[in-house]
């Protein structure tokens, strides 16, 4: 079963709200400090270029930054299909995490990471995506983590069944065989045996 996530649009306005104040806030302090320098400096010209460029590069950077941020929510997805989540976003390689590699998870503010053998918060889940499916797979995480804690086997972990009356028994070694040879055994074993 494949199932998509996709990032919340209603949380889009909050993120460019955000950028607008942060670069808006930037803008005014760049300009108070600049004609503060210059009124305490002794220069009575007032310095128009810094003025007039200031506002228009804090300007440019926040629409490059929002129209990146438009464009994340645009494509991004996160995908869960056979035991795998694939996360794609713009401009970045598609990332793959085998959900029974997933030993632990760690909750921000930012949203979830993940962790598994090969090292801490190697994947991560945004909390931007819709209310519903940021809780639907922090649960199914949850539970995933806890059936790993309980030691079931993988099988069951990822919900594959095995049939284990087809397995054939597993082969016992004849008393007192041993698979490994003692270096006293090994060193009566040469072609001078005799």
């Amino acid at each position: 079963m494949i199932k998509n996530y996709y990032l919340d649009p209603t949380k889009l306005s909050k993120q460019i709200r955000g950028i607008t104040v942060l670069y808006g806030v930037t803008g005014a302090i760049a300009l108070i400090v600049i004609s503060i320098t210059q009124s305490t400096g002794g220069n009575a010209n007032p310095p128009w270029l810094a003025i007039a460029a200031i506002p228009l590069l804090i300007m440019f950077v926040a629409g490059r930054s929002i129209r990146q941020r438009k464009e994340l929510w645009e494509r991004y997805s996160l995908t869960l299909e056979d035991g795998v989540m694939v996360q794609s976003q713009p401009n970045y390689p598609d990332t793959k995490i085998a959900l029974s590699s997933v030993v632990g998870m760690e909750e921000t503010k930012d949203g979830l990471y993940l962790s598994s053998s090969q090292g801490n918060r190697i994947f991560s889940i945004p909390r931007q995506l819709k209310d519903e499916d940021y809780e639907e797979l922090q649960v199914m995480l949850k539970n995933l983590i806890a059936k790993k804690g309980e030691n079931l086997p993988l099988a069951e972990q990822i919900g594959i069944e095995i049939d284990v009356s087809a397995s054939k028994p597993a082969l016992e070694p004849e008393e007192g065989a041993s698979a490994a040879i003692s270096e006293a055994e090994e060193g009566n074993q040469g072609p001078d045996k005799g």
